[in-house]
């Protein structure tokens, strides 16, 4: 008989609440759930006062109040608390999901050397700076970038850290996820990471659309409520407004969009910090009528916007593997979006979805992005086809089931002789 596995999932509360990592950790104590391994949640920057070890639905979860600065600066803190509640063992699997953790990691591999480490890439820290362009990251590594001022040296200089952070936390792990084939291939090409110690796992996400479908009776009686009219068309952008999300690019092509179809309404579902909300602002002045920015949502008012919505669309310049793009596609949206890193692991031009290129000069990215805008609006049959596949997409690929049995392959991939 087979031993349980401890799995140890660590979380930072406060960011993965924010973005993709929050719904990658529910779906993935799903998964580790049904696989009936015993499951741990360390969470940092809990909603706790102190520090408490509670259990939720069978879960185990250790709780660190919120602390002054990152997590990552209290590693001898954190260690100590650690070896109090969690004995050392071959079963243990310790899953970690922040970066820069290479000093945790190394603490984790000192006091708990029976145990194992898993990393998952959820991003990269040179994709904002560089907006995911590998080739000037591959510049940078290799000294060859040629820093025209002392902002750009200053930058250089942080990615350049930050890279050696990786390459150390990729080391200390005993596996690594990546979670698109762009990921696996920069892992093997630039960091030289040997490829028996990536697993490269989509994101999956269970199927909860049935219970929101409307009928058209129904939508029409939301799209009311919401201030909407029948002749309006909603395009659909949810996630955080910044220039690597390819936000600006969206707002500019709308200009040219408006002149042909002046009921289209842009959504803009997501938080924003004060600097970036005010560039919005000032960027769709001219066309402010046909711009709704809702701010951060919940999943059940982001869930309804989903099921009236005409066209997702997702300009990012990087993914690694969008939830976004995932929920679009299980709930048919027609979609528009880049060949950004990721996104292009995900979509293929007029089959499950329409691929605006990114181009060196933003304004030729920003008519590619209108052009296609103007193609689904003109082509309704179109719109069905894409809708149709994207949904195949999410089932082939994309489905709870398959995270599942992948995660259940890595698990059991550390423990053969």
């Amino acid at each position: 008989m087979k031993a349980m596995k401890n799995i140890y999932i660590f979380d930072e509360y406060l960011s993965s609440q924010k973005n993709g990592i929050g719904i990658y950790l529910q779906e993935l104590v799903y998964c580790f759930c049904s696989l009936k391994y015993n499951i741990c949640l360390i969470v940092f920057n809990a909603k706790t006062e102190e520090f408490k070890i509670i259990k939720e639905k069978k879960i185990r979860k250790i709780l660190f109040p919120v602390l002054k600065i990152h997590f990552v600066y209290y590693v001898d803190v954190i260690e100590k608390f650690l070896r109090l509640y969690i004995e050392d063992s071959l079963e243990n699997v310790f899953l970690i999901n922040h970066t820069p953790c290479d000093d945790l990691m190394e603490s984790l591999k000192t006091y708990f050397p029976l145990s194992k480490i898993v990393f998952t890439i959820h991003d990269f820290y040179w994709t904002v700076s560089l907006m995911g362009n590998i080739d000037e990251y591959e510049k940078v590594i290799k000294n060859a970038y040629i820093a025209k001022n002392v902002n750009m040296r200053s930058n250089m200089d942080y990615i350049l850290k930050m890279y050696k952070k990786e390459m150390r936390m990729y080391e200390l792990a005993d596996r690594i996820i990546c979670l698109s084939n762009d990921t696996l291939s920069i892992l093997q090409n630039i960091y030289k990471i040997n490829k028996r110690k990536i697993y490269c796992i989509s994101n999956g996400l269970r199927d909860t659309k049935k219970k929101d479908l409307l009928n058209e009776k129904d939508k029409d009686t939301k799209r009311k409520k919401l201030y909407l009219r029948n002749e309006d068309k909603v395009l659909l952008f949810i996630g955080r407004p910044t220039k690597q999300k390819g936000i600006f690019e969206l707002l500019s092509a709308m200009h040219i969009v408006l002149r042909e179809y002046p009921n289209v309404k842009l959504v803009i579902i997501g938080d924003g910090d004060e600097v970036s909300i005010k560039e919005i602002i000032n960027a769709s002045s001219q066309i402010a009528s046909s711009i709704i920015i809702t701010g951060r949502l919940n999943r059940k008012d982001v869930k309804e916007w989903l099921t009236i919505a005409d066209i997702g669309i997702i300009p990012s310049y990087y993914e690694q593997c969008s939830y976004v793009a995932i929920e679009m596609m299980m709930y048919g949206l027609p979609i528009i979006t880049s060949n950004g890193l990721g996104l292009r692991n995900i979509f293929i031009d007029g089959v499950n979805a329409k691929v605006a290129r990114i181009e060196s000069k933003r304004q030729l990215y920003q008519i590619n992005l209108a052009r296609n805008i103007i193609n689904l609006l003109d082509h309704p049959e179109l719109c069905k086809n894409l809708s149709k596949e994207a949904k195949r997409t999410y089932k082939t690929k994309f489905a709870i089931k398959y995270m599942k049995a992948c995660y259940m392959k890595l698990i059991d991939s550390m423990y053969r002789v």
